[in-house]
């Protein structure tokens, strides 16, 4: 072996350490891999751990329909947090927001909402998107039985409640004044939610009332089923229809709140009516959104919630004219052809669970540096501290060489000293690992180091007790004179 090869070779032998250590953490975290693979995917396959409905007003057919969408998830383990609401427009703004992740959407054919919508469903994380029609909504046009109202034109100067701002009541109801040729300004407008009607009707203090709602809506029946109100038919509703494309022919059948003693309505009630569409948004957990559809189309839970469209048109009413872009986990619910042979929740998975592989090997290989840079630097800080010491003795040795002091003097001196090296060096032995004391140059060197200045003051401890004897033998013998 040539000199120039042994700085490479120690310097090999050094490295030697640090890569094994690498290969131990590469080691582990393959073994660790097929287990992180596991835990990734069931927390991306499985469904969240909380869900914020909208509910909408209490009294309402959405409130009463989300509650058993929410008792739904919440036997599939999900905790479920219902947030009552004013209606669809801030359901489109909570949803916007991501500030809740299901609510029903009442399709509304005013402009403004068509506004709303399409900014709520624009680009961006929180995009709106579609799951199914869930039923019919129903414009009904609610009388007070004693108010002397018998056609539309008798609505002008009374108190009409025309429903919260932020519901899609309230835009309904524009349209269904404009249909009929009536401004707010020529009405007494109030807005009022569901939960005030009976109390105003009965008071006598409210006129009529504008409201979209299913049929088997609580407040509809305690309304029309105990005789405080009638419904109006919407007249020249052909023409309604004709102009509002999203608007659809509605009856209310007599006798649908009572038959007995008297038919609650009397007689057929010719209206117009919505979907009550059920919304999400795009980023909204697939595996949700797909148990949701799921649910949606179960006929039992249809039966239960006497969603009697829906039991009837199964899928094809679902999914009919939609407002919003159909959630793509709704979509291979409506249509398995959707289906590829790689699932896209797989194909998430993947790229989700390579990142973090990626991020973890890059994290851990940082981690592993700075480790080894801070060893280094706590094992150079130590060396640094036993060098200070040696040298410090090494200095004092040296001042012995003066001659300013005795024989013996240098002798107790010179063996105190031996004892600190030889404790110095015991003390580095201990602390360092033989690991240590065999690779690394730098512990190596300050062993030799003691093992030098030992032999130095050795030597100058057997000169000091030569000249001691000597001392001694001229003091006995003083010679001739």
């Amino acid at each position: 072996m040539t000199p120039e090869a042994k700085p490479s070779a120690a310097a090999a032998a050094a490295d030697n350490p640090q890569r094994r250590q690498l290969r131990v953490v590469l080691a582990v975290a393959l073994v660790l891999l097929p287990v992180l693979a596991h835990v990734v995917y069931q927390s991306l396959t499985a469904l969240p751990g909380e869900v914020t409905l909208a509910t909408g007003p209490e009294g309402g057919r959405y409130h009463q329909f989300m509650s058993q969408l929410g008792r739904e998830l919440q036997q599939r383990g999900v905790i479920v947090t219902l947030r009552p609401t004013a209606g669809s427009i801030e359901h489109l703004k909570l949803l916007k927001g991501g500030q809740v992740d299901l609510a029903l959407y009442q399709a509304n054919p005013m402009h403004e909402s068509v506004e709303a919508g399409g900014q709520a469903a624009g680009s961006g994380p929180h995009q709106v998107t579609f799951i199914a029609n869930v039923y019919s909504e129903l414009a009904h046009l609610l009388v007070r039985r004693d108010a002397d109202i018998s056609s539309v034109d008798d609505l002008a100067g009374r108190r009409v409640s025309l429903a919260p701002r932020e519901s899609g009541d309230h835009l309904m109801a524009r349209v269904l004044l404009e249909h009929i040729g009536l401004s707010p300004s020529e009405i007494e407008a109030e807005f009022i939610e569901y939960s005030q009607l009976e109390g105003r009707f009965k008071q006598g203090t409210l006129d009529a009332a504008f409201v979209v709602l299913g049929l088997d809506a609580p407040v509809l029946q305690s309304l029309v089923g105990d005789g405080h109100c009638r419904l109006m038919s919407i007249p020249h509703r052909d023409a309604l229809l004709r102009r509002q494309p999203l608007v659809d022919t509605g009856t209310v059948p007599s006798g649908y709140f009572a038959v007995r003693p008297r038919p609650r309505p009397e007689q057929h009630v010719n209206t117009v009516a919505v979907h009550a569409e059920l919304l999400t948004r795009k980023d909204v957990s697939s595996v949700l959104v797909e148990t949701v559809t799921n649910i949606v189309l179960d006929p039992s839970f249809q039966k239960d919630n006497r969603l009697g469209e829906l039991l009837a048109g199964k899928a094809t009413f679902a999914r009919q004219h939609p407002e919003f872009p159909v959630h793509i986990a709704a979509l291979r619910v409506y249509d398995p052809k959707l289906r590829s042979l790689v699932d896209p929740q797989l194909v998430e998975l993947t790229e989700g669970l390579r990142s973090l592989i990626a991020s973890l090997l890059i994290s851990g290989f940082l981690g592993w540096r700075w480790w080894m840079r801070r060893r280094e630097h706590r094992e150079t800080h130590r060396l640094e501290w036993y060098v200070e010491l040696l040298e410090t003795i090494e200095r004092q040795q040296i001042q012995l060489d003066s001659g300013s002091t005795s024989a013996e003097d240098d002798i107790l001196e010179l063996q105190r000293m031996l004892d600190q090296v030889t404790e110095l060096r015991w003390e580095g032995l201990n602390d360092f690992s033989v690991h240590e004391q065999m690779e690394e140059e730098s512990v190596a060197t300050f062993l030799n180091l003691c093992n030098a200045l030992t032999s130095k003051i050795n030597a100058k401890l057997s000169r000091a007790r030569l000249d001691r004897r000597f001392d001694e033998l001229l003091a006995r013998d003083p010679g001739p004179g």
